[in-house]
Formats: C-alpha cells, sequence, structure tokens
C-alpha cells in the first residue's frame, strides 16, 4: 500500500499557505480556522465535510469553501488526496491592490508543486479558475463587526494562546456565569473555550516550527508543560507528529531570481 504524504508550502510574502495530503486516510475533527478562507479540491478518492449541521461527500475534482470561523470536520471515506488553500481574509479583498500580486503568487505556488507533486495541468487551473471566480463573487464577506461578550476574549486568546487563562477567568471577564458563558462562546465560535485555545496553541506551534525551534522550545512557548501532552494535541490536530510536520514544510520564498523553496531550516529545494 502506498504511503500517506502530507506536505506544506508556505509563502513567506502572501503568508498563504499551500498543503498536499496524498493517499491520506486521516479525519479531521471539528475546528475552525481563524482569519483564515480555506479552499480544497479532492484530488483523488473522496471525504466527508461536515459543515454546521449540514455535511456532503466530495469526488474527485470536486471544491470547496470555508469561511473563517466556520466550523467543520474532514471524515475520510476512503483514502484520498487533498489540496487546500489557506488564505488570510486581511489580503483576500477585490478592493486590495495586494490581490492581483498575491494571485500570481499563489500560481506560481500550484505550478511549481504541479511540477513535482502529480497534480495534473487540468486540476491546476480548475483549482485557480475556482479560486478567481469565487474572489469575483464577494463571497468573502466583509470584516466581523461582532460586539458580542466573548468577541474580546476570543481575540485574546487567538493572540496569546499560550497564557494560561482558565474557562473561570473568562467567565468572570465576561461578567457572566460559567456555563452561560461556554454556552455563548460555543455558540458564537463552534468550539469550547478549551477547544479553541488548544486549536490556537497548535497553530502557533505550527507557525513557530517555520523558525527551526526545538519540539521542546515549542511545547514550552505554546502553554504545554507536558511535552507528550503537546505531541499528542498536535497529532489530533494536524494529523502529523511534531516532527513529522517540520520534515514536511517548505517555506516558497523566491531567490533573487524570483523562484525556489526553502526548507525552514534554509536550504534550497
Amino acid at each position: 500500500m502506498a504511503e500517506t504524504k502530507i506536505h506544506y508550502m508556505h509563502d513567506i510574502h502572501s503568508g498563504a499557505e499551500l498543503i498536499f495530503c496524498d493517499n491520506s486516510a486521516i479525519s479531521y475533527p471539528l475546528h475552525n480556522h481563524v482569519s483564515v478562507f480555506t479552499i480544497g479540491m479532492v484530488l483523488e478518492g473522496s471525504v466527508l465535510l461536515r459543515v454546521g449541521q449540514s455535511s456532503k461527500i466530495y469526488g474527485k475534482d470536486q471544491i470547496f469553501a470555508i469561511l473563517p470561523y466556520v466550523p467543520h470536520s474532514i471524515t475520510a471515506k476512503e483514502n484520498y488526496s487533498l489540496l487546500s488553500l489557506c488564505i488570510r481574509k486581511d489580503i483576500v479583498s477585490r478592493d486590495d491592490c495586494r490581490w492581483e500580486k498575491i494571485k500570481s503568487e499563489i500560481v506560481k505556488i500550484l505550478t511549481d508543486a504541479g511540477d513535482f507533486r502529480k497534480i495534473s495541468r487540468s486540476q491546476v487551473i480548475h483549482f485557480l479558475s475556482y479560486l478567481y471566480s469565487v474572489n469575483e463573487s464577494g463571497f468573502w464577506g466583509g470584516e466581523n463587526t461582532d460586539t458580542s461578550l466573548v468577541s474580546g476574549l476570543k481575540q485574546r486568546i487567538e493572540r496569546y494562546p499560550e497564557s494560561k487563562f482558565s474557562v473561570e477567568e473568562m467567565a468572570r471577564a465576561a461578567f457572566t456565569s460559567k456555563y452561560y458563558f461556554i454556552r455563548s462562546f460555543k455558540k458564537e465560535v463552534g468550539l469550547t473555550p478549551h477547544q479553541f485555545q488548544i486549536q490556537n496553541r497548535i497553530r502557533k506551534a505550527q507557525r513557530l516550527m517555520n523558525r527551526t525551534e526545538t519540539i521542546t522550545e515549542v511545547a514550552l512557548n505554546t502553554g504545554f508543560c507536558d511535552q507528550s501532552h503537546f505531541i499528542k494535541q498536535f497529532e489530533k490536530m494536524v494529523g502529523l507528529t511534531p516532527t513529522a510536520y517540520k520534515m514536511s514544510c517548505d517555506v516558497f520564498a523566491p531567490d533573487s531570481e524570483g523562484q525556489g523553496f526553502t526548507r525552514p531550516g534554509g536550504t534550497l529545494v
């Protein structure tokens, strides 16, 4: 049986991240993406995508899009290959002059990726066409202007997930009871405060590992006192151990000629 391969490509200029899951049977539990738009295309096989109360099976060449903060899960129906593109919401705007440059960088990432990842040219074109059409349609929507009682606390968790900030402390800061706060938070975010905090700790860990920090340093700097607990939570969310994830990442940093991938350690590939 072919080996499962997961490969991450991160563009340092646009912040866009491209993720390839090749021959994977990994299912991802309920989660959301903070301030990030996600577009996914199934290259082979099929997955069950649950978004809110709805679910749909996506097969080869079918594409889905997920807005920031929308809770969703992915269940493997069989071994699958999946291409996902994550783009920060602050750079996706028809009115933003950076968008044209960012699109060209995304095209470069996809084209280079296709050269060594066995993605067909037609799939690359299909994916890019969808990206352009979604942007023109205004699907991305506007900024979140929420002013609810959990909004400020949600932002604090996003910015400082490593902080020792208990649910009881959050509830007191929101001037409400613990259980009412948990219900309100989950209604707005789709996750409990604890789930959201762990998720953001793991997201931060992913960013830190691109800076060549050791696994021990990453665990401590993201609020995990126990390295084994960090590894368990990381693998549950990402589908890879921290070490395997670090080995699977490339950073897209164009050289003086405008091309090239670098490993987190700086090796051109």
